[in-house]
Protein backbone atom coordinates (compact mmCIF):
# COMPACT_ATOMS: atom_id res chain seq x y z
CA UNK A 1 0.00 0.00 0.00
CA UNK A 2 3.06 2.25 0.91
CA UNK A 3 4.29 1.58 -2.58
CA UNK A 4 1.32 2.62 -4.59
CA UNK A 5 0.84 6.10 -2.71
CA UNK A 6 4.66 6.42 -3.19
CA UNK A 7 4.33 5.91 -6.82
CA UNK A 8 1.33 8.19 -6.78
CA UNK A 9 3.35 10.92 -5.82
CA UNK A 10 6.32 10.39 -8.13
CA UNK A 11 3.92 10.56 -10.34
CA UNK A 12 2.35 13.85 -10.06
CA UNK A 13 5.21 15.57 -8.27
CA UNK A 14 8.31 17.12 -9.81
CA UNK A 15 10.93 17.58 -8.24
CA UNK A 16 11.61 21.27 -7.22
CA UNK A 17 10.04 23.97 -4.43
CA UNK A 18 6.38 22.87 -5.22
CA UNK A 19 7.30 19.20 -4.34
CA UNK A 20 6.08 19.86 -1.06
CA UNK A 21 2.82 21.77 -1.42
CA UNK A 22 2.30 19.06 -4.34
CA UNK A 23 2.83 16.18 -1.67
CA UNK A 24 0.95 18.03 1.27
CA UNK A 25 -1.92 18.30 -1.55
CA UNK A 26 -2.49 15.06 -2.50
CA UNK A 27 -2.13 13.78 1.36
CA UNK A 28 -5.19 16.17 1.98
CA UNK A 29 -6.66 14.66 -1.12
CA UNK A 30 -6.03 11.16 0.26
CA UNK A 31 -7.34 12.02 3.80
CA UNK A 32 -10.73 13.48 2.66
CA UNK A 33 -11.37 10.58 -0.09
CA UNK A 34 -10.55 8.22 3.33
CA UNK A 35 -13.28 10.04 5.39
CA UNK A 36 -15.65 10.15 2.57
CA UNK A 37 -14.76 5.97 1.88
CA UNK A 38 -15.79 5.49 5.26
CA UNK A 39 -18.59 7.04 5.31
CA UNK A 40 -20.14 4.96 2.45
CA UNK A 41 -19.06 2.09 4.26
CA UNK A 42 -20.69 3.28 7.86
CA UNK A 43 -23.81 0.69 6.98
CA UNK A 44 -21.33 -2.11 5.93
CA UNK A 45 -22.51 -1.85 2.58
CA UNK A 46 -20.73 -0.33 -0.50
CA UNK A 47 -23.42 1.05 -3.34
CA UNK A 48 -21.76 2.10 -6.22
CA UNK A 49 -24.20 5.58 -5.83
CA UNK A 50 -22.03 6.67 -2.93
CA UNK A 51 -18.98 6.27 -4.54
CA UNK A 52 -19.91 7.98 -7.38
CA UNK A 53 -20.89 10.58 -4.87
CA UNK A 54 -17.47 10.70 -3.54
CA UNK A 55 -15.91 10.52 -7.14
CA UNK A 56 -18.01 14.10 -7.73
CA UNK A 57 -17.08 15.46 -4.25
CA UNK A 58 -13.64 14.51 -4.61
CA UNK A 59 -13.54 15.95 -8.46
CA UNK A 60 -14.72 19.17 -7.47
CA UNK A 61 -13.04 20.36 -4.43
CA UNK A 62 -9.70 19.23 -5.47
CA UNK A 63 -10.66 20.27 -9.43
CA UNK A 64 -9.20 16.90 -10.51
CA UNK A 65 -9.13 15.02 -13.86
CA UNK A 66 -12.22 11.93 -13.40
CA UNK A 67 -8.57 9.66 -14.55
CA UNK A 68 -6.90 11.36 -11.22
CA UNK A 69 -9.86 11.04 -8.70
CA UNK A 70 -9.76 7.71 -9.26
CA UNK A 71 -6.65 7.15 -8.76
CA UNK A 72 -6.93 8.80 -4.93
CA UNK A 73 -10.04 6.88 -4.53
CA UNK A 74 -8.51 3.58 -5.18
CA UNK A 75 -5.56 4.51 -2.96
CA UNK A 76 -7.69 6.04 -0.35
CA UNK A 77 -9.95 2.44 -0.11
CA UNK A 78 -6.47 1.19 0.87
CA UNK A 79 -5.60 4.17 2.95
CA UNK A 80 -9.13 3.61 5.09
CA UNK A 81 -9.24 0.35 5.44
CA UNK A 82 -5.70 0.17 7.35
CA UNK A 83 -6.27 3.22 9.10
CA UNK A 84 -7.08 2.43 13.00
CA UNK A 85 -9.48 5.82 13.94
CA UNK A 86 -9.82 9.28 11.88
CA UNK A 87 -7.83 11.70 14.05
CA UNK A 88 -4.61 11.28 11.18
CA UNK A 89 -7.14 11.95 8.89
CA UNK A 90 -9.06 14.96 10.58
CA UNK A 91 -5.60 16.27 12.14
CA UNK A 92 -4.36 16.89 8.16
CA UNK A 93 -7.81 18.78 6.80
CA UNK A 94 -7.69 20.61 10.39
CA UNK A 95 -4.26 21.60 9.22
CA UNK A 96 -4.78 22.79 5.90
CA UNK A 97 -8.48 23.27 5.46
CA UNK A 98 -9.89 26.90 6.51
CA UNK A 99 -13.22 26.72 8.32
CA UNK A 100 -15.44 27.12 5.02
CA UNK A 101 -14.01 23.78 3.36
CA UNK A 102 -14.13 22.12 6.19
CA UNK A 103 -18.09 22.93 6.09
CA UNK A 104 -17.57 21.58 2.43
CA UNK A 105 -16.32 18.20 3.54
CA UNK A 106 -19.07 17.84 6.09
CA UNK A 107 -21.95 18.91 3.19
CA UNK A 108 -19.91 16.09 0.96
CA UNK A 109 -20.41 13.61 3.88
CA UNK A 110 -23.70 13.92 3.86
CA UNK A 111 -23.64 13.71 0.27
CA UNK A 112 -22.53 10.30 0.15
CA UNK A 113 -24.87 9.65 3.25
CA UNK A 114 -28.14 10.33 1.58
CA UNK A 115 -26.90 8.89 -2.23
CA UNK A 116 -28.51 5.68 -1.42
CA UNK A 117 -31.47 7.34 0.05
CA UNK A 118 -31.21 5.56 3.18
CA UNK A 119 -29.51 7.06 6.25
CA UNK A 120 -28.22 4.04 8.63
CA UNK A 121 -28.10 5.56 11.95
CA UNK A 122 -24.10 4.44 11.66
CA UNK A 123 -23.60 7.18 8.84
CA UNK A 124 -25.22 9.54 11.23
CA UNK A 125 -23.10 9.00 13.86
CA UNK A 126 -19.98 8.87 11.94
CA UNK A 127 -21.03 12.45 10.41
CA UNK A 128 -21.33 13.58 13.29
CA UNK A 129 -17.91 12.46 14.83
CA UNK A 130 -16.10 13.57 11.99
CA UNK A 131 -17.73 17.17 12.28
CA UNK A 132 -16.49 16.94 15.70
CA UNK A 133 -13.24 16.18 14.72
CA UNK A 134 -12.89 18.73 12.45
CA UNK A 135 -14.44 21.54 14.98
CA UNK A 136 -17.23 22.25 12.86
CA UNK A 137 -20.43 23.66 14.63
CA UNK A 138 -23.39 21.97 15.56
CA UNK A 139 -25.85 24.92 13.29
CA UNK A 140 -23.51 24.09 10.91
CA UNK A 141 -23.53 20.37 10.69
CA UNK A 142 -27.26 20.35 10.47
CA UNK A 143 -27.42 23.23 8.08
CA UNK A 144 -25.33 20.89 6.05
CA UNK A 145 -27.81 18.14 6.50
CA UNK A 146 -30.58 19.83 5.47
CA UNK A 147 -29.08 21.48 2.66
CA UNK A 148 -28.34 18.20 0.72
CA UNK A 149 -31.87 16.51 1.85
CA UNK A 150 -33.46 19.57 0.65
CA UNK A 151 -31.24 19.36 -2.77
CA UNK A 152 -31.85 15.82 -2.96
CA UNK A 153 -35.39 15.73 -2.13
CA UNK A 154 -35.96 18.61 -4.83
CA UNK A 155 -33.99 16.29 -7.61
CA UNK A 156 -36.65 13.20 -6.39
CA UNK A 157 -33.38 11.08 -4.94
CA UNK A 158 -35.22 11.26 -1.81
CA UNK A 159 -38.77 10.91 -0.86
CA UNK A 160 -38.78 9.76 2.90
CA UNK A 161 -36.49 11.97 4.47
CA UNK A 162 -39.37 14.29 6.57
CA UNK A 163 -38.47 12.16 9.52
CA UNK A 164 -34.56 13.30 9.66
CA UNK A 165 -35.29 16.89 9.36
Amino acid sequence: MLEAIKQFYEARISPGADSADADSSHRLQLATAALLIEMAQADNQRHSIEFQAIHDGIMDVFDLTPEETAEVIDLADQEAHEATDHFEFTHLINAQFDYALKCRLVELLWRVCLADSEMDRYEEQLARKIAELLHVEHRDFIAAKLRIQREYSASGHLDDYADYE
